[in-house]
């Protein structure tokens, strides 16, 4: 029998040569990158997977030049056409903020439809097919994987008596921050409101002018972006989760060897589940520090409201029978199939019916 020193010897030996052969493989490449919001959380893991995880794993041969929108000075709409373009190789993106160019898009992350975290996750990976025949056929593009932010919430000034829970009348003629025709027909239609279009970084501003009486975002990503100095109300009014993507331009993605691109799928589908626990950690947090609850840093002291049973049950009424009505309409001119395709995928995840 062999001595274990021998035998340890060897299978390291085995290993090297093993991780050496499949290096030997791997593409050597410099991918150009655009990531999300700069000041946010998801930002710092997109950071680390392109400017540490990669170019460890790879042993170095892939690297990449990723910076976030912000830094870019890009507002998030035009990334898919700057990807399709060729400006970039990868886009870490929003769905909301790139459905202008398409309602099919649009239907994965309709505003008040996913009641839950869970439930959110569920209608994505139902509706990744149809999004990703999409992606292909407008931007020539793969999608890689999905993650969403946290919770969106509405972040408002109201008056100081306002109650903690309240009816959706408390919400008529507001000016509400709207990114999106889904969530614009939120607003008007089920709150009875008036959307006003206002990119993230100019909300706080925004709030301190008067121009909007409520900011739109997640939970945590207001807190981040401080809207609390402004606004008195956090309103617990789940519109979703802002659902995210990572997507590769096909041209560059058909270029790479397999082995390359069996070690991004990899390494990526370690990102996405990552994404998808931090999403959950920051509703909590995010709820507790823009409120009053238990946070490591400053907390916002907002007053948190939420809706009447009452209210909530005219709320979801209200979403099925206007903002996924008016998405219908303005899907079906854009695909034959659209509507059949949500109500198979999303609709029945969360037992709603596009007609």
């Amino acid at each position: 029998m062999k001595p274990i020193s021998t035998l340890l010897m060897a299978s390291a030996l085995s290993l090297t040569l093993a991780y050496t052969a499949q290096a030997q493989s791997i593409d050597t490449k410099k991918f150009a990158v655009v990531g999300t919001w700069g000041q946010l959380d998801h930002w710092k893991r997109e950071d680390k997977f392109w400017n540490q995880t990669l170019p460890a794993v790879s042993g170095g041969k892939l690297t990449a030049n990723a910076k976030p929108l912000t830094e870019l000075g890009m507002d998030g709409q035009k990334i898919m056409r700057d990807l399709r373009a060729g400006a970039f190789d990868f886009a870490h993106g929003v769905f909301l903020y790139v459905s202008s160019d398409s309602p099919v898009i649009e239907g994965g992350d309709l505003s008040g439809v996913s009641p839950d975290l869970a439930t959110f996750r569920k209608t994505m990976n139902a509706y990744l097919p149809v999004l990703n025949k999409e992606f292909e056929k407008k931007f020539n593009s793969k999608i890689l994987m999905l993650y969403a932010f946290d919770e969106t919430n509405m972040q408002c000034k109201l008056p100081e008596n306002t109650p903690s829970e309240v009816g959706l009348e408390v919400f008529k003629n507001l000016k509400i921050r709207s990114f999106g025709a889904s969530i614009s027909d939120f607003i008007s239609e089920s709150l009875d409101a008036v959307p006003v279009p206002v990119a993230f970084g100019e909300v706080l501003q925004s709030l301190q002018k008067n121009t909007i009486d409520c900011g739109v975002s997640g939970v945590r990503s207001a807190y981040d972006a401080k809207w609390w100095q402004v606004a008195t109300h956090n309103v617990n009014l789940s519109l979703g989760y802002t659902a995210s993507f990572l997507a590769v331009n096909k041209k560059v993605w058909d270029k790479l060897s397999p082995d390359t691109q069996k070690l991004i799928e990899s390494e990526v589908a370690k990102l996405e589940e990552e994404m998808w626990q931090a999403t959950a950690r920051n509703n909590e947090q995010g709820l507790n520090c823009i409120t009053s609850g238990s946070c490591d840093t400053e907390n916002g002291n907002m007053k948190l409201v939420r809706l009447t049973e009452e209210a909530q049950k005219a709320l979801k009424q209200s979403i099925n029978d206007k903002v996924v009505r008016n998405w219908a309409s303005r899907c079906k001119t854009r695909s034959a199939t659209c509507v059949d395709d949500w109500n198979s995928t999303v609709g029945e995840v969360v037992g709603m019916r596009a007609e």
